[in-house]
């Protein structure tokens, strides 16, 4: 059994929390999560949730910045492909129905901790979920894949999760005048519609004059694709959850339900 970083907090939620609100409302929830575990007002959060029913894709602030950014928005709205603005980093990566989120939500550590080590720690469960379930999974760059880094979570050289990091705030949590939270986040494909997403992926980079993005769509895939198998993202949710809770415990880590 291979130990996990011991980064991992003691104890953790294991959140399946979705926020009906917005779209919007939904993906920012990780950061109204972030500032209540930064003062200790919740324990750090384990979040597996869904994208609510909507198409479209979401983006970090960078993407959209500058007029031709501005622009590049409202002519992918106006085509049906609302953008949704993320606090994470990273490029874009499909939003809507069939794809499944895994967000870390941990207090800032004044020592050991790095960015890659965040990465890995988010990547690990994941690779391990898809291994369980007889998948050849890697952590490892996909160049040519939309929202390509060194920590996609890869099926045979394919990606199938894209991952993002943001650290706020100041260290230590109420140690510090400003507490502050790492959010680790992977966006898991289970069953999108990856050639029109990833078409709408190219024709936003392009409207935005980011010619120097090459998205190919046979460099990503997506659950159901890899397994030959019908995969929801009720499923896949309910499937990665039950993972976690075994896994946590199997590492003295105990999972708790959201208040």
């Amino acid at each position: 059994m291979t130990a996990w970083d011991a980064l991992w907090p003691r104890e953790v939620e294991l959140s399946v929390e979705e926020v009906d609100a917005s779209p919007l409302a939904n993906i920012l929830r990780d950061d109204e999560l972030g500032k209540q575990v930064a003062v200790r007002e919740r324990l750090p959060v384990v979040r597996v949730w869904r994208h609510l029913p909507v198409t479209g894709l979401v983006v970090s602030r960078r993407d959209v910045a500058g007029e031709a950014g501005q622009a590049a928005m409202a002519r992918m709205a106006a085509e049906g492909w609302p953008l949704f603005v993320r606090s994470t980093g990273g490029t874009a990566v499909p939003h809507g129905e069939g794809m499944l989120n895994l967000s870390l939500i941990f207090p800032r550590h004044a020592e050991g901790a790095t960015t890659d080590r965040y990465y890995r720690m988010l990547c690990q469960p994941l690779v391990e979920w898809l291994q369980r379930l007889g998948l050849c999974a890697e952590m490892t760059d996909v160049p040519g894949s939309y929202c390509d880094g060194n920590y996609n979570v890869a099926i045979r050289g394919r990606k199938i999760v894209g991952t993002a990091q943001a650290w706020r705030g100041g260290l230590a949590g109420m140690a510090s005048r400003y507490p502050g939270y790492v959010l680790a986040h992977g966006c898991i494909s289970v069953s999108p519609d990856l050639d029109a997403a990833i078409a709408a992926i190219q024709r936003f980079y392009r409207y935005a004059g980011r010619d120097d993005l090459r998205i190919e769509r046979d460099k990503a895939t997506t659950l159901t694709e890899a397994s030959g198998a019908s995969w929801s993202d009720e499923a896949a949710q309910a499937s990665l959850v039950e993972f976690l809770r075994e896994r946590l415990q199997e590492q003295g880590i105990t999972p708790r339900p959201s208040p």
